[in-house]
């Protein structure tokens, strides 16, 4: 985790990614608060309440998340983060979420901040790792095939917005090491 701060070229200039801490707690309330309602939808807690990015922040310094944030211009563009299970049995899966603000969404940051986070859980010896999206989402499942996701469960009505509708919840997994072992075969490594 000593490799952050770094600097990141995107398709249009340049970010720095750094790993979230208290101090960054106003500045996540004001992103999360700025996005549209869909794209908090499949988030599993409201994180544009100031009790909940407490919670978020106790839960780093715990060691159970961590987070990497994308900044352009003093700005803060998007994140991802790994959660790790508090199941005992599931210490071996971790649950990676990216989201990135939608003016930016061709930048390259979400591309970014998934392999950093990809990085971290392979550092920290998480050897399955599931992502969960609406079924619209499509450039994310597009990119979290890319790192060899693939559909594990589809959760019928699981999200209710707040308008009452109902929306279904695709779950992607990745075996880390079969991941790791294909990539070496093909001579990608």
């Amino acid at each position: 985790m000593e490799s952050f701060p770094k600097q990141v070229e995107l398709n249009k200039g340049n970010a720095e990614l750094h790993l979230m801490t208290r101090a960054d707690e106003q500045r996540m309330l004001a992103f999360a608060q700025s996005l549209p309602e869909h794209d908090l939808m499949f988030l599993r807690r409201d994180i544009t309440r100031p009790d909940v990015i407490e919670a978020w922040v106790d839960k780093i310094e715990a060691g159970g998340t961590v987070t990497v944030i994308a900044d352009q211009d003093g700005e803060m563009i998007g994140y991802g983060t790994l959660s790790f299970s508090d199941y005992s049995w599931s210490r071996h899966v971790a649950e990676l979420r990216v989201m990135v603000r939608p003016d930016k969404r061709d930048s390259g940051a979400g591309r970014y901040l998934t392999r950093e986070v990809f990085r971290l859980a392979l550092e920290n010896g998480v050897e399955k790792m599931i992502a969960r999206m609406t079924l619209d989402q499509t450039a994310a499942r597009k990119l979290f095939q890319e790192l060899g996701f693939r559909p594990e469960a589809l959760l019928e009505d699981e999200v209710k917005d707040r308008h009452g509708e109902l929306h279904d919840v695709l779950v992607m997994a990745v075996n880390v090491q079969a991941m790791l072992a294909k990539r070496d075969a093909f001579g990608l490594g």
